[in-house]
């Protein structure tokens, strides 16, 4: 794994998840056909069984991303109170996107970028991103 990340590089395809979400998809494809093809009990059980998997796959991403997303609000209001002590009114205003977006940001930087985010200066978190300098690689990511 590399130690530099930047904006260009900071996003995550996780290859294993992406075959393994076609397989899945390309099965109950199958067994759909079949089951209309056949018109019988069993493949009408075997497309049902993997239509849940899909959506078991689907679910299992997302559960592990709201989770992911929720250890960052924190993490992000535990490092915003160190570093702006006396601001919790205003902190409160940043959504979770723009937290998100906040968390590549190194120390130094951070209270301006937050200063700028609560100016509106901002339309959408990208554009946070792309205003990060010092860019804090996070390799620990779902």
């Amino acid at each position: 794994m590399s130690t530099s990340q930047t904006y260009a590089t900071h996003r995550v395809l996780p290859l294993g998840y992406i075959v393994g979400g076609v397989a899945i998809a390309a099965n109950a494809g199958y067994l759909i056909y079949q089951a209309g093809v056949q018109q019988m009990c069993g493949p009408v059980l075997g497309s049902l069984s993997a239509l849940a998997l899909v959506v078991v796959w689907f679910k299992a991403r997302r559960n592990a991303q709201i989770m992911q997303d929720r250890i960052i609000r924190l993490e992000m209001r535990l490092r915003l109170a160190a570093l702006l002590p006396g601001r919790q009114a205003d902190l409160a205003r940043l959504t979770l996107p723009q937290l998100v977006a906040l968390r590549f940001a190194s120390d130094a930087e951070l209270p301006a970028l937050v200063e700028r985010v609560l100016a509106g200066e901002f339309a959408k978190p990208d554009a946070i991103k792309r205003a990060v300098k010092d860019w804090q690689p996070d390799h620990l990511r779902v």
